[in-house]
């Protein structure tokens, strides 16, 4: 085909046709002809290819644009222009075709996944608007009726997965680490009762905050006294049993939280509520923990705990650690004032985290 100039015919069609469908075809036989890695080269070559898919992008036609990003080839030169990145972005932002956003993710992931291309196109994606029209992708979804969502998982997953892959790269982490609506969205999806029944969903929402509250430490406050959070965090651990990626991404949360409510600690009522919290939950951070234990020969399970997986994770010892802190302390108040069964149910934590922590 390429031997026989279809390049050109459709390059000639793409030029002359008035018709929606004969472009939308022109454009998919491209992207079909780009998926053969041996002919992009010499289809990158022919004269006047890229600036004429360009120009397609500004077509106000959902299945010409579909296509438009299908046929994109690794072209960041001509990607450069405020005014061909700005198109992109508002076409992001005002889609509501589950087909095309999935088209447009997929283009943007197939953008930040060449280490040369992102190098070229980030800092002018960002300042044109990146965090906030993805966000808004991710609003946009949520704020759907519960019917709507069924039929458009596969848009809401793709959405997530690609703000997890943005929020790996540094300077767009910052850039949503300023974005005080992108907390509230992500702190509210953990807390969501309906988070347990998809697990993926869950697990890029916890790597996301992770790598945002790296470069946000400001953020961490915020969230430190939300005891509904702490909560549904730790609920998130029995449905990724198998992801050491989301666990040590939920771990790391738990752990800058921790840290910073034993730094500015606890009244009297707060502390109530943090080892009640701790006392009834523990259980399940037991469990995770164990998961991990190295099979040693000999070694009951707590016992192999000290050997195994816990002595590689800093954020766990620092977990146990404040735990431990505030137990002794709640103890401490409450030893004289009865109420065995909750200081006894305390005190089984407190030796479990002492324990491990040796």
């Amino acid at each position: 085909m390429i031997n026989n100039l279809v390049i050109e015919v459709l390059l000639e069609n793409l030029h002359t046709a008035k018709s929606y469908r004969v472009k939308e075809i022109c454009l998919g036989i491209m992207g079909n002809l780009v998926c053969h890695e041996s002919l992009v080269a010499a289809i990158s070559l022919k004269n006047g290819l890229i600036a004429t898919v360009m120009e397609q992008l500004f077509l106000d036609h959902v299945k010409c644009l579909s296509e438009t990003f299908s046929a994109y080839v690794s072209w960041a030169q001509a990607l450069l222009p405020d005014e061909i990145l700005s198109r992109i972005l508002r076409v992001v932002g005002k889609t509501d075709n589950s087909t095309l956003i999935e088209k447009i993710i997929d283009f943007l992931s197939t953008v930040i996944d060449n280490r040369d291309v992102i190098a070229m196109l980030i800092q002018p994606l960002l300042k044109l608007g990146l965090v906030d029209r993805v966000i808004g992708l991710l609003t946009n979804e949520i704020e759907r009726s519960p019917d709507e969502k069924l039929d458009r998982l596969e848009s809401f997953h793709l959405i997530l997965h690609f703000m997890e892959e943005l929020s790996a790269i540094h300077c767009v982490s910052k850039a949503m680490a300023s974005n005080d609506r992108l907390i509230k969205v992500l702190v509210n999806m953990i807390k969501s009762p309906d988070k347990v029944a998809v697990a993926s969903y869950c697990a890029s929402v916890v790597i996301v905050m992770s790598n945002i509250l790296t470069d946000g430490k400001h953020l961490v406050p915020r969230i430190s006294h939300d005891l509904r959070f702490l909560e549904s965090l730790l609920e998130v651990l029995p449905e990724v049993p198998d992801d050491d990626q989301t666990r040590y991404a939920l771990w790391s949360i738990l752990s800058c939280i921790l840290a910073q409510v034993q730094e500015t600690g606890l009244n009297s009522s707060s502390l109530d509520r943090f080892v009640s919290l701790f006392s009834r939950k523990f259980g399940l951070i037991k469990d995770d923990l164990e998961s991990q234990v190295v099979d040693e020969e000999n070694l009951t399970p707590e016992d192999a705990l000290l050997k195994g997986w816990i002595s590689r994770c800093v954020s766990f010892k620092t977990i146990l650690m404040a735990i431990s802190f505030f137990i002794e302390r709640w103890i401490e108040q409450k030893s004289s004032q009865g109420n065995e069964d909750a200081i006894n149910n305390a005190r089984k934590v407190l030796s479990y985290c002492q324990k491990a922590l040796r």
